[in-house]
């Protein structure tokens, strides 16, 4: 299995692109607004992207969505990928998200599958012989948000705040785990300072992604803790 971050920044990134994990070339963990454009720097394109997984809303997850299913449409003419989506975000992803920009009755396009193939995902699946297991998270009250297990190997975190118990039940057991990160406490997302008071033996395999673009300010504290940024572009293996 290899993974491959199309960008490793958090929402305001300018420079790290959105936290988008590619496995195996063509499954697109979250679609954000950079995705496309991360893609084409190196010499790829949606056409490559077979299976697509959501885990919430937030545009730095789905804003990539509608150039996604645009360019399969009218350049690949008419291709499906597979959009998997957990049972909460089924109806609420077209309605509240997409529907404004992609629906276009004239040309026969009323909903999300004239676009891609839909397959509701809950609460594990496998896209070629990769097995996922959705790990619910609280990221923003009311709104659904998830991270995943992967393989039985790897713990993505999703976008989350910080919680030390869900860390430690999917984190032990796998060889490594990535978690979003930011450099402040509070607000929606789990901070450098909460990571750390993990264990270390959590620590010394957790990398850090979705963080802000000052992360260089903050290597030194990081890696004193156990803790690795996770560089985008970058194939990280697991044999």
């Amino acid at each position: 299995m290899n993974l491959e971050f199309l960008g490793v920044g958090s929402f305001f990134t300018k420079k790290h692109f959105h936290t988008n994990l590619l496995i195996n070339g063509n499954i697109l963990i979250d679609c954000g607004l950079t995705a496309g454009h991360s893609l084409h720097k190196w010499g790829r394109s949606f056409a490559q992207i077979d299976h697509i997984f959501i885990t919430h809303t937030h545009a730095d997850h789905i804003g990539g969505l509608e150039e996604c299913a645009f360019f399969n449409k009218y350049i690949c003419n008419g291709r499906k990928p597979n959009l998997y989506l957990p049972k909460a975000l089924m109806d609420t992803l077209w309605a509240y998200s997409l529907r404004g920009g992609l629906e276009d009755i004239e040309s026969g396009a009323s909903g999300l599958s004239d676009y891609f193939n839909i397959i509701q995902a809950d609460p594990h699946f496998e896209i070629e012989d990769v097995q996922f297991n959705i790990v619910p998270t609280f990221h923003v009250a009311n709104k659904f948000c998830c991270g995943l297990k992967i393989n039985n190997r790897v713990y993505f975190s999703g976008d989350t705040r910080f919680c030390s118990d869900r860390v430690a039940a999917h984190g032990s057991d796998v060889e490594t785990v990535y978690h979003d990160c930011q450099f402040f406490t509070g607000g929606i997302h789990a901070s450098l300072d909460e990571l750390s008071t993990l264990p270390e033996s959590l620590r010394r395999k957790t990398w850090l992604m979705h963080f802000p673009d000052d992360y260089v300010d903050h290597i030194g504290k990081a890696g004193d803790a156990g803790f690795t940024f996770t560089e985008q572009h970058t194939q990280y293996t697991f044999d």
